[in-house]
């Protein structure tokens, strides 16, 4: 897969691709929901300080925990960006934040539970890392948070995700309401996806961040059913009040509750809960 020239593909087709046992559709079967809910659990965030484009020092990545804490949420996933271009740091260097900051949200009363993955772009360092079986998954488990070229769709890509999969993965497609070929055909995202990866619809979407049609598309996953975890990808300490937080009470508005429970907080305990 290394080999791969990303901008030679053409756009997908979404043909039909096996999907391997281990990755197959079974998985939402064997998640029970708890019968008590666990506090809301961020998959997707950027809050690791000095790393990426989110927080850049430990006083902003501690001001985000608190104000996550404050809104509900009880565990969270940091996921700085991972490629071959700027974000080329491994496991190690990711690890020793994370460690850094759990020191620091202690000592500042903060109670969250923090662990650590990261969003890989599609690209060379992605293959490479699946090729290796040295992916950055979410909290050490099987899961990789994925987010897929916006423009045009490789028609390698159901391959690929199909390779993840037996290669013991799991994908989670970082808010693919961002992908211009799900605009007009959500049907196209349910097909990739399907068997082969979860998708996870990101707040900063659902604010209308990126505008208006991509906020369309965002919502239309999540009150649609095709939407399988909501996260943050905050980014810095003010979108705590202008994205986070707004959004959250429109989720309440719009969806059940059993909904908004099932895409904040059971599945996403479930997940890593399964490993």
């Amino acid at each position: 897969m290394g080999g791969i020239i990303l901008r030679a593909e053409p756009e997908s087709t979404f043909a039909d691709v096996p999907t391997p046992a281990a990755v197959s559709s079974a998985w939402k079967a064997a998640l029970t929901p708890s019968d008590t809910t666990p506090g809301f659990i961020d998959l997707h965030l950027h809050v690791l300080p000095g790393l990426d484009d989110g927080a850049r020092d430990l006083d902003a990545s501690v001001a985000m925990l608190r104000g996550l804490e404050a809104l509900g949420y009880r565990r969270l996933v940091s996921t700085p960006h991972a490629d071959d271009r700027k974000h080329t740091f491994g496991r190690d260097r990711i690890e020793t934040v994370a460690t850094e900051l759990r020191d620091a949200a202690r000592a500042a009363g903060v109670g969250l539970e923090i662990d650590f993955g990261a969003e890989y772009a599609y690209g060379p360092r992605f293959h490479a890392d699946l090729e290796a079986r040295c992916l950055i998954t979410l909290a050490r488990s099987r899961y990789v948070l994925l987010e897929l070229p916006e423009a045009f769709m490789p028609a390698t890509m159901p391959s690929v995700l199909f390779e993840v999969g037996t290669s013991g993965y799991y994908p989670i497609l970082a808010h693919p309401e961002r992908c211009t070929p799900f605009h007009d055909d959500l049907q196209k995202l349910e097909t990739l996806a399907a068997g082969r990866a979860l998708i996870q619809v990101s707040m900063r979407s659902l604010a209308g961040t990126f505008g208006r049609t991509i906020k369309r598309t965002a919502w239309a996953l999540v009150e649609g059913g095709l939407a399988d975890l909501v996260a943050t990808d905050c980014h810095h300490p003010n979108e705590l009040k202008k994205i986070v937080g707004p959004v959250l009470d429109e989720l309440k508005e719009r969806l059940p509750r059993r909904r908004l429970d099932q895409l904040m907080s059971t599945t996403p305990a479930d997940l890593l809960a399964s490993g």
